[in-house]
């Protein structure tokens, strides 16, 4: 005898299943953010792209850059950031406002040079993990954001020495902490972005900016550390132009002597960071597109990081060379140098038995 089939009916999704499948997709949502920034899957391209030839030519020119740096750039650096570091503080009692800011930017780009020697042996990167990378990248980074904001005051004194802006400067040790402490909150931020506080001691392959870094690392750099500081650049340029009032001379009472050298420095520094800034910026683009890049585009960014590093020898170099007190001494040890070498007996003759 055959039954007839009686169709059960559907019951309706109970508060559990909904539940359930909200939860699902929370879960799927989140599985796709983690994804984003994933970053377990990029290399070097020097490591994985098939293209040997272009591989070894960009190692050939990395490494040739880099023996030029450390054997050129940086005893220069060392050596001039210290003899103006020493003109600093024999004359710190006559220093002024911009004099002190100079100073800062001095000690600051002495540090930079140090802490450059990690690119030493490129095209082979530094290994560490990922504690050391973090730490090398916070200290890099708070030696940026400190050159970039006292760039920028050293332009509020320059431009509107006539500006309440310009009262807050009057105690320079107070405006250097502040500038510091905006220097390390920025690298901070920057910092937090490198996504490896899971793994602090693993090992890894380390730049100063390194490349596991999710693409947040390089554009909240770039906004922080340059378009932040063009934009107030840009604002100060337009107050100079528009209010006469705060173009007026400095006070007596402030012996500041390096404005040419405040206007050469802001030169260098908006030269080497856009150029800096425009590589970091598409190697954040690369990461979007899921992409390693080529061997090119590796060789840019290191070229990128040693042209940063580079600013500092030329703003110590500039610095020497345009501010007043710093070349005063410069051309005084010169001459001493030059009288003692032309010391001797054949010089040490009478003036009146001369011609006698």
């Amino acid at each position: 005898m055959n039954r007839e089939h009686v169709p059960v009916p559907q019951q309706p999704p109970t508060a559990d299943g909904a539940l359930c499948g909200s939860l699902a997709q929370t879960g799927v949502t989140a599985a796709l953010k983690m994804d984003r920034h994933n970053m377990s899957w990029i290399r070097y391209p020097s490591h994985v792209s098939p293209a040997v030839e272009d591989v070894i030519a960009a190692q050939s020119i990395i490494s040739r850059c880099t023996h030029v740096y450390v054997a050129v750039c940086v005893p220069l650096s060392l050596v001039t950031g210290l003899f103006c570091l020493s003109v600093f503080i024999r004359e710190r009692t006559r220093l002024g406002v911009l004099d002190r800011l100079l100073a800062g930017l001095t000690v600051t780009s002495i540090l930079v040079t140090l802490l450059s020697l990690n690119a030493a042996g490129r095209p082979d990167y530094m290994a560490t993990t990922n504690l050391g990378c973090g730490t090398l990248s916070f200290f890099s980074n708070v030696c940026y954001f400190t050159a970039q904001y006292l760039q920028g005051a050293m332009l509020v004194q320059s431009l509107l020495p006539g500006s309440s802006g310009r009262q807050l400067l009057v105690r320079p040790v107070a405006s250097l902490v502040a500038i510091g402490g905006c220097a390390v909150c920025s690298s901070l931020i920057v910092v937090s972005l490198l996504g490896t506080s899971g793994e602090l001691h693993a090992t890894t392959v380390c730049q100063v900016d390194p490349l596991t870094a999710w693409p947040e690392y390089e554009i909240v750099k770039f906004s922080l550390g340059f378009a932040l500081a063009m934009s107030f650049q840009m604002v100060l340029l337009l107050l100079h132009a528009t209010y006469p009032a705060w173009r007026v001379a400095p006070a007596p009472s402030d012996p500041a002597s390096g404005h040419w050298a405040v206007l050469a420095v802001t030169l260098n520094m908006f030269a080497c960071r856009l150029f800096f800034n425009v590589v970091l910026l598409h190697r954040a683009q690369l990461k979007l597109r899921k992409d390693v890049g080529s061997p090119r585009n590796e060789l840019l960014m290191n070229l990128a990081e040693l042209v940063l590093s580079g600013e500092s020898c030329i703003n110590l170099v500039v610095t020497l060379v345009l501010h007043t007190w710093c070349r005063l001494r410069l051309l005084g040890l010169l001459e001493r140098l030059t009288q003692r070498c032309r010391w001797g007996p054949d010089h040490s003759m009478p003036l009146d038995r001369v011609g006698g």
